[in-house]
């Protein structure tokens, strides 16, 4: 788990780096070099940000959930996050030759695409021999479950490869180029299944009762996502914003979930930033997707915008959450949490600015109008403070706090 978070933290520090990189080539196009242009540059940032920052935190939950730690292939649990991170470093290579499958997050191709699929073995293989050596000693219900979770992580190289396939034509309203509402509810739904499962699955004690409402209501979003996905339509379309609507009750329900836990304090305020992203996250989405403003939004920095939000904010608090869980560590001081996420909220804010700004004429498209090169100048400020407040969390891992 230690090895899984150095990783992770030496990825988001690129990935910013990557990041920071990007917006000031917006500011100074010139600057680019040969073929590695903006265009190469991007699904770098993106992809390390998803396969590096936010996977390896899941990978290391995984390690845990399995008690790799303490079987006899403890020492093959580093081994499989040295193979993730080679596996990564040869797409940053093959994504900024131009070798890619042209499908966002979904850059693998060939030879990277081989080796993702191979690091995923390697960790797979070492989950199923920590589970052999260690299920028998746990209570029955948990070892089938923990089997039936290998079976489930079996096809996750599958259908990356699938998935990744240039044929396969993305979960997009066709008619529009935009999303449908049942995709983001399905998607968001992962997510927040990740978010009830967290708790229980560390066994964090919980101070009040249960509450069925939770479940239930997962099991009834579950439903009608199928129902929508399969009806379709657009976001003109009053079922698919209905789909939408049933994300909103999660804004109140995970939180009350979650309070009701003994947390470990060093959790506190990644968790508290956490919420108020998710909270802004699923506001935001449910507004942005309504008849007009995703119209006007969705070919824009506000699609920028919200992609921030949702990784720079929330995502990056969870995985910091779930880090300082796992290790029992503190990520960063009150100060240096403070300044990400402020440094976060600024450049989510003018990018949305910019996004609905650019949705309201081509005007800017034959020109550069000032609050345009003020949407990026902020936008690059905002992630060299990022660059040096995740350089600190890196350098700092393994001092004691």
């Amino acid at each position: 788990m230690e090895t899984a978070a150095r990783h992770a933290l030496g990825w988001l520090l690129f990935g910013n780096l990557a990041g920071l990189w990007l917006s000031v080539l917006l500011l100074w196009p010139e600057l680019g070099a040969g073929e590695w242009t903006y265009g190469r540059w991007v699904p770098v940032h993106l992809n390390v940000q998803l396969y590096g920052w936010t996977s390896l935190p899941l990978v290391a939950w995984l390690m845990a959930i399995y008690q790799v730690d303490a079987s006899r292939v403890r020492r093959w649990g580093a081994a499989a996050v040295w193979a993730w991170t080679a596996a990564l470093a040869a797409g940053v290579l093959h994504w900024l030759h131009g070798v890619t499958s042209g499908k966002i997050f979904l850059d693998w191709k060939l030879g990277s695409l081989t080796a993702f699929v191979l690091a995923q073995g390697i960790l797979w293989l070492v989950l199923a021999l920590a589970w052999w050596d260690r299920a028998w000693d746990w209570k029955p219900l948990k070892r089938w479950l923990g089997l039936a979770g290998l079976f489930g992580l079996a096809l996750v190289p599958l259908s990356l490869a699938f998935a990744s396939s240039p044929t396969i034509y993305p979960p997009v309203d066709r008619t529009t180029g935009g999303p449908t509402g049942s995709s983001l509810l399905g998607s968001t739904l992962f997510v927040v299944g990740l978010m009830w499962l967290l708790p229980r699955a560390m066994g964090i004690p919980g101070k009040t009762k249960p509450n069925p409402v939770a479940p239930a209501f997962f099991i009834v979003s579950w439903i009608v996502f199928a129902i929508t996905e399969w009806i379709g339509g657009s976001h003109f379309d009053w079922w698919q914003i209905a789909a939408m609507l049933l994300l909103l009750p999660w804004v109140w329900l995970l939180p009350r979930d979650w309070s009701g836990r003994d947390w470990p304090a060093p959790c506190a305020p990644w968790r508290k930033a956490m919420f108020f992203w998710w909270g802004l996250l699923v506001v935001s989405g449910l507004l942005m997707y309504a008849p007009g403003v995703l119209d006007r939004l969705k070919f824009t920095q506000g699609l920028v915008a919200h992609s921030h939000l949702a990784m720079a904010g929330f995502t990056t608090s969870f995985c910091a959450h779930l880090l300082v869980l796992l290790t029992g560590r503190p990520l960063g001081g009150k100060s240096t949490v403070l300044v990400w996420n402020a440094a976060a909220f600024a450049m989510v804010a003018a990018l949305a600015t910019g996004g609905w700004l650019e949705g309201g004429g081509p005007s800017w498209m034959l020109e550069s109008p000032v609050w345009r090169i003020s949407v990026f100048a902020v936008r690059a400020l905002c992630g060299a403070v990022m660059v040096g407040v995740a350089a600190t969390w890196f350098t700092r891992w393994k001092s004691p706090s």
